[in-house]
């Protein structure tokens, strides 16, 4: 029979690795920040080929953490939808096809205004756009 310094050890060393398994986890990989990007945007092109033009954009949340949709990007319509990674207040947009449109760019996220930079190619040039997004 164990005696009751044997228990109370047993019990001691099991909380210890509990509390450093516990602090191994990295609570950064679980904080999930998209609500600052989510939502409804005005997207005004600044630079490129159809600057000035204004039109509605919508950000919508993805299955992975960092990662975000935007939708109607390029004054294409609420269909076409941009992947990008997001991290903190900056946004990546990697390289990808959608509708025939090579897109790829970044961003950044002050208070509630985006400037957004990207490339679109559709095949018979790239189109440098510098775009301001705003609620």
């Amino acid at each position: 029979m164990k005696s009751k310094v044997a228990i109370y050890l047993s019990r001691l060393s099991l909380a210890v690795l509990l509390i450093a398994f516990v602090s191994c986890v990295d609570d950064s990989d679980l904080y999930d920040n998209r609500e600052f990007w989510i939502g409804s945007w005005t997207c005004s092109e600044i630079e490129g080929d159809f600057a000035p033009q204004t039109y509605p954009v919508e950000i919508v949340e993805r299955v992975v953490l960092t990662e975000v949709g935007i939708k109607g990007l390029y004054n294409q319509g609420l269909s076409f939808t941009v992947i990008a990674e997001i991290s903190g207040d900056n946004l990546v947009i990697p390289t990808q096809i959608v509708d025939d449109i090579q897109i790829a760019g970044s961003g950044s996220l002050v208070e509630e205004e985006v400037t957004l930079y990207f490339d679109a190619d559709d095949g018979s040039s790239v189109d440098k756009v510098k775009a301001s997004l705003v609620r």
